[in-house]
């Protein structure tokens, strides 16, 4: 039982930081939040995001919202 509390709490948490995500990503491009999140689920970032939270959420998310940009422009995102 408290390994299953432990995993719902660090899904809880991932999701968490995703949508917090999504939110500075919008806000550093000046589109939407719906818009954030289309383009970065369409380059593949969102599931990047996902798997590699444990050093994802280490970050601060400026350096994060960088590093992702960056990897959608390699993944044919636009936004620079």
């Amino acid at each position: 039982m408290h390994n299953k509390c432990l995993m719902k709490r660090k899904e809880k948490d991932i999701v968490e930081y995703l949508v917090v995500f999504v939110v500075e990503f919008a806000k550093r491009f000046g589109i939407k939040q719906a818009q954030s999140f289309n383009y970065l689920n369409q380059h593949g970032a969102m599931l990047l995001l996902e798997q590699q939270y444990s050093y994802a959420h280490t970050q601060s998310f400026d350096t994060m919202v960088e590093e992702v940009a960056e990897y959608c422009q390699r993944k044919g995102g636009i936004l620079k």
